[in-house]
């Protein structure tokens, strides 16, 4: 009889565990439908003249990981391996995940799992938002409000290494620093940001810095890219590596790399 309790407690949690897991996922979904939708014209294709107002640098960059041939509206869809921390104290917690970038509409949306925890990170319609939950249950964390605007929008900045089409966005506006340096300012839903990409000697990113929240506090943000590979045409970073760059030193935080990627129109 005890075996049977057990067994019948047992395959109750296991659903529920499902069910958490499959609204979790229904409700993501929900919101790349929004991410990725669009009226705009699909067959348009990026040319060269499209890269005429960039500085130099950047055009260069924008030719050489082959964006012109293609779609100048588009989704893409990566997943992704990596680990995550909250303190250098803490152990490195893996995780996988998806992300959903689109050049349809400004943002991202992240979805990762690092069992038993379900991560949803987001910056859409000027709005950021990370939420934590327990097997898709409960919240354990949502954040939300201007901070977190500001960081997520620094993020999808950053990451746009990633989805380098989205560099075409008007809401961003270019300038030459340096010869290795270019500031990109970012104008999104009453939301202003700046950050720097820097070059390495073969005209590639070699790393992002801007400034953003950690917990409350104002911090520089560094994310590092690894090495270029081919994926659907695009030559994009295979792995990056968020850091703090802080008074005490630089903390890594988060790595991921890149397992697989498709870009559709």
């Amino acid at each position: 009889m005890i075996l049977v309790i057990i067994g019948s407690i047992l395959i109750l949690l296991i659903v529920i565990s499902i069910v958490g897991i499959v609204s979790f996922n229904v409700s993501v979904k929900q919101e790349r439908v929004l991410l990725f939708n669009t009226s705009r014209e699909i067959d348009a294709k990026i040319t060269e003249k499209d890269l005429d107002d960039f500085p130099d640098l950047m055009k260069n960059y924008l030719s050489k990981v082959n964006i012109v041939g293609k779609p100048k509206y588009c989704n893409a869809i990566f997943m992704q391996k990596g680990e995550i921390r909250t303190s250098p104290e803490k152990k490195w917690l893996p995780f996988s995940a998806t992300q959903y970038m689109s050049s349809n509409n400004f943002g991202f949306i992240w979805k990762a799992k690092a069992l038993p925890m379900l991560i949803r990170d987001k910056y859409t319609n000027g709005k950021g938002e990370v939420k934590v939950s327990v097997l898709g249950l409960k919240n354990i964390v949502l954040f939300t409000g201007q901070k977190v605007d500001q960081s997520s929008l620094g993020r999808y900045l950053g990451e746009l290494i990633w989805f380098p089409i989205g560099f075409l966005n008007s809401d961003i506006s270019w300038e030459a620093i340096d010869y290795r340096t270019i500031k990109a300012t970012v104008v999104n839903e009453n939301h202003a940001l700046e950050g720097f990409f820097i070059f390495n000697q073969n005209g590639m990113i070699d790393h992002f810095k801007t400034k953003r929240y950690r917990d409350t506090e104002l911090e520089d943000f560094i994310g590092e890219v690894g090495e270029y590979k081919d994926y659907n045409g695009l030559l994009i970073p295979s792995t990056m590596t968020a850091i703090w760059d802080l008074k005490k030193g630089k903390q890594k935080y988060f790595k991921a790399t890149i397992l697989d990627y498709k870009l559709m129109s």
